[in-house]
């Protein structure tokens, strides 16, 4: 397999490359092959003027050529499987840039792009450090760095069309064997996991449930998980004078024994971001992860709902993504409703066409094993 990996300045490329690498090793595998077009950029040009540069076209030919050398490496080597990673686009001033030279990356004969992305603040303040160290000039407000995630999707989109293959969109808090599964074993079927969030946040009992749930399925299955980026913090987060402080402990990501292929760096908190830039963003934010979560669902094969009435309560967000798998995206839905959950006399919401509603927490991933099977057939 060779895949064209890409992403923002500011994702954790080089740490999800290493935990792919390890993943592979442990798979006995031949050697994982990692090219980075940056590095052979960094070569050729002082990484300062070249973002600083008025010349467009000279950025775009330094591009092209670093990109060049990153292919011809890995046509040489030739390694089982081959990853090109690569920042794009390039954001600098307000500027996006520079234009993709198909070509090339048709050279590489890819089998598919990934887009990486990680949560917003996390790429600001990442950046924010390096910029302490580095003093490259990089100034970004937090709604940049949302603009910029989105920006790298469309073109992540533009290319694969032009390519002609998929484009993933992953969080890189996913386990490293999902990610590795879907870039290079074409794993199949993926599960998109809806569970209730935001009315059970700050419910220990609720979350521990919730976490058993994601960890069964990530240990069994393929599946892309909402809470491998929150961004919600952003709306809970305390002020502080002139800033809002997003603590480590008010993430909701992965169930502690569950490792997330990139991990946060402890440096980055607590972190403390001006007020006025997350307050500018919050109008948004509900909307983009909800674009986020969709989009995961539109990758998958089929959506596992855990307790869409949990505590007797509606929980809006598990029922917009079971509404837009069914009338949107056209995904086969399994559902899990305890008895515990019914209302004396509610008639159910759910048509018979939509799917598989089990009231079994068993036998619901026996249906999801079943469903499973048919695409081990198929291969």
């Amino acid at each position: 397999m060779r895949v064209i990996v890409i992403g923002t300045t500011g994702v954790n490329m080089r740490a999800l490359a290493t935990s792919l690498d390890a993943f592979h090793k442990r798979q006995g595998r031949g050697r994982l092959g990692i090219y980075f077009v940056e590095d052979e950029l960094r070569k050729e040009v002082d990484w300062v003027n070249f973002l600083d540069s008025d010349d467009y076209f000279w950025q775009e030919r330094v591009w092209r050529e670093a990109a060049a050398k990153a292919i011809g490496r890995a046509e040489e080597e030739a390694p089982e499987h081959a990853l090109l990673f690569m920042n794009l686009p390039y954001f600098r001033k307000s500027r996006f840039f520079p234009a993709i030279d198909i070509a090339i990356l048709r050279a590489f004969r890819p089998d598919m792009l990934l887009t990486l992305i990680e949560e917003a603040h996390v790429i600001w303040r990442r950046i924010q450090i390096r910029e302490e160290r580095e003093k490259t000039g990089a100034r970004l407000r937090l709604k940049d760095v949302f603009a910029w995630r989105t920006a790298s999707i469309l073109l992540g989109d533009t290319i694969a069309k032009a390519i002609g293959v998929p484009n993933v969109v992953i969080a890189v808090k996913h386990p490293p064997k999902t990610i590795y599964g879907i870039a290079l074993q074409g794993a199949k079927p993926r599960f998109y996991l809806s569970f209730p969030i935001t009315l059970v946040r700050d419910e220990h009992e609720s979350r521990r449930e919730i976490d058993n749930f994601r960890r069964v399925m990530h240990e069994r299955f393929c599946a892309f998980d909402p809470l491998t980026m929150d961004e919600r913090v952003l709306r809970t987060a305390k002020r502080r004078g002139d800033v809002k402080v997003v603590e480590a402990g008010s993430r909701w990501l992965l169930p502690e024994d569950v490792k997330p292929a990139v991990e946060d760096e402890p440096e980055l908190y607590p972190m403390e971001i001006p007020a006025d830039q997350v307050e500018e963003v919050l109008a948004d934010i509900d909307n983009l992860i909800k674009f986020k979560d969709f989009r995961f669902i539109l990758q998958s094969d089929a959506v596992a709902v855990y307790r869409p009435f949990m505590k007797k309560l509606f929980h809006r967000g598990v029922f917009s993504e079971i509404m837009y798998a069914t009338n949107t995206a056209h995904k086969r839905l399994f559902i899990y409703w305890p008895p515990e959950d019914k209302v004396p006399g509610m008639d159910s919401p759910f048509d018979p066409g939509v799917g598989t509603v089990e009231e079994d927490l068993e036998k619901f991933f026996q249906q999801l094993e079943k469903f499973t099977s048919r695409f081990s057939a198929l291969q």
